[in-house]
């Protein structure tokens, strides 16, 4: 067998510059003309006074998003990188930022991050990536750093309340803590009274009461700030308890994305808490005003997660064209639903059911929906039909999504904002939060989108520094004519 020579032990002559160990075309030379583009001088004034010299904040974002496009998204894994990688060397100007460094800049930079997304949004407008015509909204859970294993339920917090308070406030014996939690395990499982006895074990153990008490507070307030809430993290209080269908339990938080229908760049994204949809449309809508002027004709098309009367509504005040079905046409007729599976005679205002005719009879507030009804009754037969309060914007989409274009517009969804939470989720290993606390959150979901759109518009700058011949497949990508030329070199500007 005839092996390829190596050289173990011959000296290397590296190269003068890191730059050169660096192919060309990569992406981390983009992040960093990218970077620093941006405006640090509000930097200036916190970094002011004695002490030691801070790193500028250019080489901390560099190498943030590199670590998101590298998929070392760890602050402990990008300091590492810093020392080991040519690319990151290259990008922290040769430096060694520590961990600690890197992880208060994300924790303390949550507005200045935020604005940096902005800013991918501007650069990808102003070199026509971005199509207006039709906009996505979708969203996905995002396992929170938060262990099952410790949580409170509301009647477990209520019942630990006083002895909690106890025990954080000053040093109580065992043997009374024992006595008081074995009156307070009746009707719980087995699972949960261990549960009970780990969160008091914590708190009695806890070095640090002040820590230990603002921790305690954190979940008292959630609990009084959601009614309905039955279970908080003690390790984050702030992510919720969805149940599978498949009967697991995960801790996450909902991640919120919209995006253009042509090249997939994300125009707003946000982090909340709610384990549904329905009251995040408004938002998402309202945020990708902000960042980017929409067209008087803009399109937007969600799931069957955003239909609800209310978002409805909003879009008609709005002037914008909807296709959201509800569950009986995302399901392609599967799931009958009882709401929507009826006519309206509008001169008449009468509800068309079953061959029957129902006049308009009242309306009431249903306490445990928390949503105001209207009730319509046929006099013959004494029979009643409840629906929405505006059930007619319901029907009006209904009736949308049941035309030809309606459903071709809808199918575009699939292939536009689902992708994208693909390529987050899975190409960029944003799996699961690193950072605890909802604001924390936020600012991962910005880096991570920060990074997603620099790398569309990084593939779009490759297609335009391609040879003039291949013109046709540009228009193709872009969708327009660029304002770029071919034989010109790509800026920012």
């Amino acid at each position: 067998m005839v092996y390829m020579n190596s050289y173990k032990g011959q000296n290397w002559l590296i190269p003068q510059s890191i730059k050169d160990m660096i192919p060309k075309n990569h992406i981390c030379f983009f992040v960093e003309e990218f970077v620093e583009s941006l405006d640090f001088s509000g930097f200036d004034m916190i970094n002011e006074g004695p002490g030691h010299p801070s790193y500028h904040p250019r080489i901390i974002m560099k190498i943030l998003l590199q670590g998101m496009l590298s998929r070392e998204r760890a602050s402990r894994k990008i300091a590492s990188a810093c020392k080991e990688n040519f690319v990151f060397m290259y990008l922290a100007e040769k430096v060694q930022p520590n961990f600690r460094t890197i992880c208060r800049f994300r924790a303390d930079n949550a507005e200045f991050i935020k604005e940096v997304f902005k800013e991918t949004v501007k650069l990808a407008s102003e070199n026509n990536l971005i199509d207006l015509n039709l906009i996505c909204t979708d969203g996905s859970k995002v396992k929170a750093n938060a262990s099952k294993k410790k949580f409170f339920t509301k009647e477990q917090f209520e019942r630990l309340d006083s002895i909690i308070e106890r025990m954080i406030e000053e040093d109580i014996k065992q043997d009374e803590v024992d006595k008081i939690i074995g009156e307070n395990e009746d009707g719980l499982t087995d699972f949960e009274a261990k549960n009970l006895k780990e969160i008091v074990r914590i708190y009695k153990k806890s070095k640090n009461k002040e820590r230990a008490k603002e921790n305690y507070n954190r979940v008292k307030k959630e609990f009084y700030k959601e009614e309905g809430l039955k279970k908080v993290s003690l390790t984050d209080p702030d992510c919720r308890i969805v149940k599978h269908n498949s009967g697991a339990s995960n801790l996450v938080y909902n991640a919120q994305f919209t995006v253009d229908a042509k090249n997939q760049i994300i125009l707003a994204n946000d982090v909340c808490q709610d384990v549904d949809d329905y009251g995040q449309l408004e938002p998402q809508l309202n945020q990708t005003k902000d960042n980017i002027q929409l067209k008087k004709d803009t399109k937007l098309a969600a799931d069957c997660g955003y239909n609800s009367g209310k978002n409805l509504n909003f879009l008609e005040k709005e002037g914008i064209v909807g296709y959201i079905p509800n569950r009986e046409q995302a399901k392609n007729g599967k799931q009958k639903l009882k709401f929507d599976n009826y006519e309206y005679d509008e001169k008449t205002d009468e509800i068309i059911s079953d061959g029957m005719r129902f006049k308009y009879s009242g309306t009431y507030y249903h306490k445990k929906d928390k949503y105001r009804f209207h009730r319509y009754r046929n006099k013959k037969f004494k029979l009643n039909r409840h629906v929405p309060e505006l059930f007619r914007e319901r029907l009006r989409m209904k009736a949308r999504l049941e035309t030809k274009e309606g459903k071709m517009t809808y199918d575009i969804r699939k292939f536009t904002v689902e992708p994208v939470i693909g390529n987050i989720k899975y190409n960029l290993g944003f799996r699961e939060f690193l950072l605890r606390g909802l604001k924390n959150a936020k600012t991962e979901i910005n880096i991570a989108s920060t990074a997603h759109n620099l790398k569309k518009i990084w593939k779009a700058k490759i297609i335009l520094r391609a040879d003039c011949g291949i013109k046709e497949v540009i228009f193709e990508f872009l969708g327009c004519e660029p304002k770029i030329k071919c034989d010109t070199a790509w800026s920012l500007t």
